[in-house]
């Protein structure tokens, strides 16, 4: 089941760049037939992971490179499960509601495949070695597809993020060959290094440098100020495809690479590290929640809000309680699939009214109306409202964070108030009141993207009445954290 989850989309990415379909249609009919398989194929591993009580299920490994301890080792918990479930559900979602390219249109659905493919790769891999290429074969294809098909500023803007993150990769490379090499270089496998690690713990002035270099990478990844700005640049000017992708998946690369790999190996280091990761989560949550209510465009509102709302798993993630980082667990899905929804229907409306300013939308909704209940589901649960899945995340991160950080728990609060001025504003400036003119002919969302939003809010809403699916899955990597604190 991995292995069609990983290589599927994969494949199908390298079948369709070689094929003779020029039709966009039948591209995207192509993607959307190999995420549905990948989809179910997710769902089963989600389910039958979450039922189990071993740490790891459908493992599998295969020597790639045995003179340097690199091996082709797959697996998964409810954690990394869960965060492929995510990757099928944006992935699926993103390829039917990009809008069809005029041109290169199989391009641009294979290089979506691809990043689909790489990021369940990572999540899958227990090598530390295949988890960073995987992540690298998902991130490149997004820098592609900004500079090729997003809009007016988007040379500047796939300049901007290819420096970033390249440096934030190039960071991340760099601590993660110093842990190996820490423990002795025989081995990549991180199944391995925890049991070496376990018995032989490395010494504290060795953890507090590792860290310090993992944290930098994986917090320029993840959005963490002051190294932000590529987020609101590249969301901005990506193509939907792009941005829902990359802003409810590949970001959240770096949560789980601090989980899993940083934390759990380097306490002593994660410790003396934790002022800076407090501090972050409260200039992410005000400074950017700020930035974002002062946005004239929607697609950057949307970018500083995503960057604004990275700074609650921050505080969960310093927390380190296991209330906190089950609530971690659950905001990271949460809000992977409600920025997706977010990006996917403000790339829907520049698309149909050739602008994302919102003072120039207006009445949007009497033309529009599926296109406006969407984003006011969004805006709901950009809020925290009940009943979308975001609402007990935030909930939990809360309680389980107040003791250990209270101020920082009480601008996070804070911020929930901010995300609701700046949301419920856009929608009603871009969706409600009188209907200029120019938008009279404008048409609403087509089936197909109604099933693909539909989707997206389903599940939403379903782990929203029901958080237990989520948290439940990510107890095991929360108590673990916990337990290494």
């Amino acid at each position: 089941m991995l292995f069609l989850i990983i290589w599927l989309p994969i494949l199908t990415a390298l079948a369709l760049m070689a094929s003779p379909i020029r039709s966009a249609r039948m591209a995207r009919d192509a993607g959307m037939a190999c995420m549905a398989l990948t989809l179910g194929a997710a769902l089963y591993v989600f389910f039958h992971a979450s039922a189990m009580n071993a740490e790891y299920t459908f493992e599998s490994r295969a020597p790639w490179i045995p003179s340097l301890g690199i091996s082709y080792h797959i697996g998964v918990d409810h954690l990394s499960a869960m965060l492929i479930l995510l990757t099928s559900l944006v992935g699926t979602a993103a390829v039917g509601v990009t809008p069809l390219p005029k041109e290169n249109a199989k391009y641009h659905y294979a290089l979506g495949l691809i990043m689909v493919g790489g990021m369940a790769g990572a999540f899958a891999s227990l090598d530390l070695f295949f988890l960073y290429i995987f992540h690298e074969f998902a991130l490149i294809p997004t820098f592609v597809l900004i500079g090729i098909w997003g809009a007016e500023r988007r040379r500047a803007a796939a300049m901007k993020i290819t420096l970033y993150l390249g440096l934030g990769s190039l960071i991340l490379l760099l601590g993660l060959l110093g842990l190996v090499w820490a423990v002795g270089g025989r081995t990549f496998d991180l199944l391995e290094i925890k049991r070496m690690l376990a018995l032989v713990p490395l010494a504290t002035t060795t953890q507090v440098k590792l860290f310090g270099i993992l944290f930098l990478g994986f917090g320029i990844l993840i959005s963490g100020f002051p190294f932000h700005t590529w987020a609101p640049a590249g969301y901005g000017e990506a193509p939907p495809l792009a941005s829902m992708l990359h802003a409810g998946v590949i970001k959240k690369f770096g949560f789980y690479g601090l989980m899993v790999v940083a934390a759990p190996l380097l306490p002593d280091g994660f410790e003396m590290w934790k002022p800076w990761v407090i501090g972050m989560a409260f200039v992410n949550l005000l400074y950017c929640g700020y930035v974002a209510m002062q946005q004239s465009d929607l697609r950057y509102m949307l970018a500083y809000a995503s960057v604004s709302h990275m700074g609650y798993a921050f505080l969960a993630f310093a927390a380190n309680t296991h209330l906190a980082l089950q609530g971690l667990a659950l905001f990271l899905f949460a809000h992977g699939l409600s920025a997706a929804t977010g990006f996917g229907i403000a790339g829907f409306c520049r698309e149909k009214t050739g602008t994302s300013n919102i003072s120039e939308m207006g009445g949007l909704a009497r033309k529009m109306p599926f296109a406006a209940a969407v984003f006011t589901m969004v805006a709901f649960a950009g809020c925290g409202m009940p009943g979308f899945a975001n609402f007990p995340a935030e909930l939990m991160i809360f309680m389980g964070s107040f003791q250990r950080c209270p101020w920082v728990t009480v601008a996070a609060v804070w911020t929930a108030v901010i995300s609701a001025v700046y949301m419920l504003r856009a929608a009603r400036n871009a969706f409600l009141g009188p209907l200029p003119e120019k938008w009279i002919s404008t048409g609403d969302v087509d089936p197909v993207r109604r099933a693909m939003f539909a989707l997206l809010l389903a599940a939403l809403l379903a782990t929203g009445f029901w958080p237990r699916l989520v948290t439940d899955g990510g107890g095991a990597a929360a108590t673990y954290l916990v337990q290494q604190k």
